[in-house]
């Protein structure tokens, strides 16, 4: 079978890996004037570098088994003989691959696993406990170089996923926008306009079959007022859309139907909750003029907490007459209510009549808190590098073959010199969070070290310390300029007087220290303004991506609002060339006293909305909040959002979508907070559910969110009961 990319690689690399064994046996006694070892060693050490070799072919699809395995095979090659190439480099490329596909926590264990084996295998050579601590950290600092670099790639592949994704969606976006717009018109047109008609429908057929003078007089009235309301309420949805009602509307609306009694004891309700209310009460109350005429009805309407419930009662009765309902009322309601994250459910009662009932969330604000933003994935890699230098810097002090300086052998200066390595190597983790802070820390930290090694407290060359450390500056000089919140001009010249000051301050240095000291600062600062450069060259490549997307964004949606309006023509026009016609022939029939003629005009408009407002299922929604809705709304799941809604970045909405509909069951309520620098979603059982909790730990679902998550930089936590599992994404620390 032919292999391609992945696959080819998957397995050229293991075999690149025992040429390179196969090479660098032959060419040692000439390189390094070492002796070949015996061919017994030779074979053991070649048959455990194979295997080690030959695991990475499964590095992606097993990468704990495959750095267990390269992990034990280079032990024991090491153990044997410490010059098996192949051996450490299949255990960074198996550390690598499971930095890449696997959590953070799963990988960090095996960067520690590589550490800890480092040490033992140093051990078991014979080292001393010095010895083994040294090769511990030394290597765990390259296993931590490697998690980190693993952990910038995963998230790269996570964010070209979403960005592909997102463009992959942005076609359907003016379909969804047009389908969106034509579903609240068909709600609107059919709170107004069809519960106009249907009355009409109901007292024309009424006054007909009874064939009562008294009852045929009124009915004739209602039609004259209901099609003048109905005239005047086509005009003002074509003109613009009507002002939300509010709470007193709802009073007015059940005192304007007979035999309607209403029990509110909500004080009062935010704009757009009364209004979705107001719909409910109106497609209740001429659901029960269509089919239970007559009957006495029930309103209930309660504000508590978080949630204002509305339920709508009738005793049942007889139908007015048949084929006077579209079958979309409580359907378009049900979309709209579990649109704005809330609950909706209607059908008979057990004791006869009907039952409409919704749970409608109540807006509120997001948390007073901010984004945790040392737990970000930027933030962990960046403790992952402050890891890398302390262990680079600690390793070379516990590692023998220094010389004839042994600073362990003076337990003082030792001491004192890993807690300044310790102290140099903690700004680092900060490098994005607060770049000037860590620079200026790492700066007096680089300062005290010159101090401590100059008068000789600390038996080591301040040149040769500051050429140990300074590689930190100059990332912390890039980060000043890449991440700071000004241009960073300072941070060069900061950099290289200090460099300066410990570089004349070296003992090889014989002439006057001052202007050594200058002439070396001048050196270093054109050294490090490339570095600068480089920062301030990828802080205006990251702002024109960002600016990119934006734009993309803008261009999105001003195609959906342009798709919005088309559609709002097409409908206003049908509504003005077909349903308005009917109704002012109705209007003519009823001034003619035409009770059939009337009857029959406003069926007819009937039949001509219904088939104006049908609505046909929208396409996929694109990630993003319509997204985590439209999932919310195939499980019955409420969606509450908390603060003021605003565009994500690709990955994070495309991050949140999937996570929530992992952790979704049926009855779940979802809450999305938009803090000041992250998403906060919020996936628990409802209280009135039977679904049962949300996936327990280590459930596919929330494993799968949890995966989802780790590759977006953010976190996962669950309650002890697992019923509630909490989300954070962060928006812009990369």
């Amino acid at each position: 079978m032919e292999l391609e990319g992945a696959g080819r690689l998957a397995v050229t690399a293991p075999l690149g890996l025992l040429v390179l064994q196969a090479l660098w046996w032959p060419l040692r006694p000439w390189w390094l004037g070492q002796e070949v070892p015996d061919p017994a060693r030779l074979l053991s050490v070649a048959v455990v570098c194979a295997v080690a070799a030959g695991s990475l072919v499964y590095r992606r699809r097993a990468p704990e088994v495959v750095l267990a395995t390269t992990v034990v095979v280079t032990g024991l090659a090491w153990s044997v003989a410490a010059d098996a190439p192949a051996g450490p480099v299949a255990v960074a490329a198996a550390l690598g691959s499971m930095s890449v596909w696997r959590p953070a926590r799963t990988s960090a264990a095996g960067a520690l696993t590589v550490a800890g084996a480092a040490g033992v295998v140093a051990a078991a050579r014979g080292g001393s406990v010095r010895e083994a601590a040294g090769a511990a950290l030394t290597v765990g600092a390259a296993a931590a170089a490697i998690w980190a670099v693993g952990r910038r790639r995963r998230r790269g592949l996570a964010d070209r996923h979403a960005v592909a994704a997102t463009r992959a969606a942005a076609a359907t976006v003016p379909e969804f926008a047009a389908a969106t717009e034509r579903r609240r018109l068909a709600a609107e047109l059919h709170d107004v306009v069809a519960h106009r008609l249907t009355g009409v429908v109901v007292a024309a057929a009424a006054a007909h079959r009874l064939a009562d003078a008294g009852l045929r007089a009124e009915a004739l009235a209602h039609a004259g007022a209901a099609g003048a309301q109905a005239l005047t309420e086509l005009d003002e949805i074509a003109a613009a859309p009507a002002a939300g009602p509010m709470l007193p509307d709802i009073r007015w609306l059940c005192e304007e139907r007979p035999g309607t009694v209403l029990h509110c004891t909500a004080g009062d309700l935010p704009a757009p909750v009364a209004a979705l209310a107001y719909r409910v009460v109106r497609e209740a109350l001429t659901n029960t003029a269509r089919y239970a005429a007559g009957a006495r009805v029930e309103v209930h309407l309660e504000a508590a907490g978080s949630t204002a419930r509305l339920t709508v009662l009738d005793v049942g009765g007889a139908a007015a007459g048949r084929d006077v309902g579209g079958g979309q009322g409580l359907d378009g309601l049900r979309a709209l209510v579990e649109a704005a994250g809330g609950r909706f459910d209607a059908g008979p009662r057990a004791g006869g009549g009907w039952r409409v009932r919704a749970e409608l969330p109540m807006p509120g604000d997001a948390p007073a808190r901010d984004w945790p933003a040392h737990r970000a994935g930027a933030a962990i890699r960046d403790r992952a590098v402050a890891v890398l230098v302390f262990g680079l810097s600690a390793g070379i002090v516990l590692l023998p073959g220094r010389g004839d300086v042994d600073l362990l052998a003076r337990p003082g200066p030792a001491g004192t010199l890993l807690a300044l390595l310790v102290l140099h190597a903690i700004p680092m983790a900060v490098r994005r969070l607060a770049p000037a802070a860590a620079l200026l820390a790492a700066g007096a930290v680089m300062v005290a070290l010159t101090a401590t090694t100059a008068p000789g407290w600390i038996p080591l060359d301040p040149a040769e310390a500051f050429l140990w450390t300074w590689w930190v500056e100059v990332a912390l000089v890039y980060a000043v300029a890449a991440h700071g919140t000004g241009r960073g001009l300072w941070a060069p010249p900061t950099v290289a007087v200090l460099g300066g000051a410990a570089l004349g301050a070296g003992h090889s240095i014989t002439g006057p220290r001052p202007a050594a000291a200058a002439v070396l600062a001048g050196a270093l600062a054109v050294l490090l303004v490339p570095v600068w450069a480089a920062g301030r060259l990828a802080r205006v490549r990251r702002l024109s991506q960002t600016r990119r997307a934006e734009h993309h964004r803008r261009d999105t949606a001003v195609a959906a609002d342009r798709a919005v309006r088309h559609e709002r023509h097409r409908i206003v026009s049908g509504l003005q060339a077909g349903v308005r016609q009917h109704v002012t022939a109705m209007l003519e029939a009823r001034d003619r006293g035409d009770l059939e003629g009337v009857h029959r005009r406003a069926r007819d408009g009937l039949r001509a909305l219904r088939h104006l407002i049908t609505v046909s299922e929208p396409p996929e929604p694109p990630p993003g909040l319509l997204g985590i809705r439209a999932v919310a709304a195939g499980h019955r799941a409420t969606v509450r959002v908390l603060g003021v809604a605003q565009d994500l970045p690709d990955a994070v909405a495309l991050t949140a979508q999937e996570a929530v509909a992992a952790l979704l069951r049926d009855g779940a309520a979802v809450t999305v907070a938009y803090l000041g620098g992250a998403l906060e979603v919020t996936v628990r059982r409802s209280p009135s559910s039977d679904a049962g909790p949300v996936p327990p730990a280590g459930a596919p679902g929330l494993a799968r969110a949890r995966s989802l998550v780790d590759a977006g930089g953010g976190a996962v936590s669950v309650t002890d009961d697992g019923d509630t599992v909490q989300v954070w994404l962060p928006l812009t620390l990369r």
